[in-house]
């Protein structure tokens, strides 16, 4: 049975524990070694000051070898350094020594054999249970050769050091546990915007789809982890708002026809009928199939449109030859209420698009002004384009106008119109056959386009409906790149 992963806070805490630790330990490790060098370079350096004095005092009565010892109370006490000297003839043997050796030889065999060859230098020697720096000389100016070995314990330096190794462990120690404390305490810390997204998270993943991570406070990883996510969570809002309405739309819409047309076929079915009148049943049903696929359509590419904003690849479209062609499409049913459709203006101008959507906005601007227009009124769609500030070679705004001779939008309606399913006249609406889809969906595409379509002006005398797309005139493109050539 395994147990529970620690958390990423503690495995964090925990590496910068470990890497800081080693870091503060190889620190300490250098202080040691560092102060260890210089206190034995100081200790070798007394030690040979002290030898060249012992040395020469001892051979100052005549060239007879003898020692000087004073008892420390004779200076009043205290602490001194533990100093030690050993006289040796050349064949070895010990001819003096200080009183606090007790008859410990200082010098092995090997390293009298060096002093022996004038191989002086200073070593560490174990003198009994002490350690101790020695330095030998080769006396020569007396009556018989002698070898000299004075030294100092190192006891005070070993102490010393020590001390120092607990102090710098203790050091090690506190700074450590400092050091796992202070991690938690950051790591905790910037972990706290983590916490919050996880939260939050976790309750969109219940269901709250509508919440909303708070926006970052730095332009940081966090930071902009936070955006991404808002950015996501806003599309996946989106994606299930928009089927959640498809869903809700297609219900409220269809559930009519659907049951007009089961109706209309039990009432056909109840007594036996000739084949003309099966044949205008059917007729009538396939004409509501029709507009029931128009529908299904539209919701279709409302959605789509909704979901995906700005994902699309764009084409160069005439604009004049599209407009004639929504005018053509739509002239049976601007004939069947002496509604005149004129344009002008259009010529030379270009829209960067996808054709197929700009038909489909196109119909409904224009259908929209055909059908909540007055009987023998009349239709007019123009256009110019608002090219970029400067020598700026980006697309420009192309505006188109629809105008009609309607009776007019009230102001606290120009934007419902452009709701779904949004009837002014719902009676005239289900006579004339409008979904109330047409301008919901002709905004959807003009904003999935990069545009936008709004209610320009509105009274008595008519409506105009404006649409913006990126676009440009090709005439004033053309005198534009021409003037930079010749610059």
């Amino acid at each position: 049975m395994t147990g529970r992963p620690l958390s990423f806070r503690t495995r964090l805490t925990l590496r910068w524990t470990a890497a800081f630790g080693l870091l503060l330990a190889c620190a300490n490790t250098a202080v040691y070694m560092g102060v260890r060098a210089f206190a034995e370079h100081d200790l070798d350096a007394n030690l040979r000051t002290l030898a060249a004095t012992e040395i020469a005092s001892s051979t100052d009565a005549g060239g007879t070898l003898h020692l000087h010892e004073l008892p420390p109370e004779e200076l009043g006490g205290g602490e001194f350094a533990g100093k030690f000297v050993q006289y040796y003839r050349l064949d070895g043997t010990v001819v003096f020594e200080s009183t606090v050796l007790h008859g410990d030889r200082v010098l092995d065999a090997a390293h009298f054999a060096r002093a022996r060859r004038d191989d002086h230098g200073i070593a560490t020697v174990q003198v009994g249970e002490r350690r101790g720096r020695v330095v030998t000389a080769h006396i020569r100016d007396t009556t018989t050769p002698y070898i000299a070995a004075v030294g100092l314990f190192t006891d005070s330096l070993d102490a010393l050091l020590a001390r120092l190794a607990w102090i710098l462990t203790g050091v090690w120690t506190v700074g450590l546990g400092a050091t796992a404390l202070i991690g938690f305490l950051l790591a905790s810390r910037a972990l706290e915007p983590v916490d919050e997204i996880t939260a939050r998270a976790a309750r969109i993943a219940t269901g709250d789809i509508d919440m909303r991570l708070d926006p970052p406070r730095t332009d940081d990883e966090i930071g902009r982890m936070t955006r991404l996510l808002n950015e996501m969570l806003d599309r996946l809002h989106r994606v299930i708002d928009g089927n959640r309405r498809f869903a809700a739309d297609a219900s409220h819409e269809l559930r009519s026809p659907l049951t007009a047309m089961a109706g209309e076929i039990d009432v056909t079915l109840r007594r036996d009928r000739t084949p003309d009148e099966y044949r205008e049943t059917l007729q009538r049903l396939r004409t509501q199939i029709d507009g029931l696929t128009s529908i299904s359509e539209q919701l279709m590419l409302l959605v789509r449109a909704e979901e995906r904003p700005g994902d699309i690849a764009a084409e160069e479209v005439p604009v004049a030859a599209s407009v004639q062609a929504a005018c053509a499409r739509l002239a049976p049913q601007a004939a069947a209420r002496g509604i005149r459709v004129t344009h002008g203006g259009l010529d030379h101008l270009v829209a960067y698009v996808q054709p197929v959507l700009l038909a489909r906005i196109l119909d409904n601007m224009i259908a929209n002004a055909v059908l909540y227009n007055r009987e023998g009124g009349s239709v007019h769609i123009t256009g110019c384009d608002e090219p970029t500030p400067g020598d700026a070679w980006e697309a420009g705004r192309l505006r188109l106008e629809v105008a009609d001779s309607g009776p007019g939008i009230p102001r606290d309606e120009w934007e419902r119109v452009f709701d779904r399913f949004y009837r002014r006249d719902p009676s005239r609406s289900r006579r004339t056959g409008g979904a109330g889809l047409g301008l919901a969906l002709s905004r959807a595409i003009a904003t999935w386009l990069g545009g936008t379509l709004r209610v320009r002006t509105s009274g008595p005398e008519g409506s105009t409906f404006e649409l913006t797309v990126p676009g440009s005139d090709t005439t004033r493109s053309q005198d534009r790149r021409s003037a930079a050539d010749d610059a």
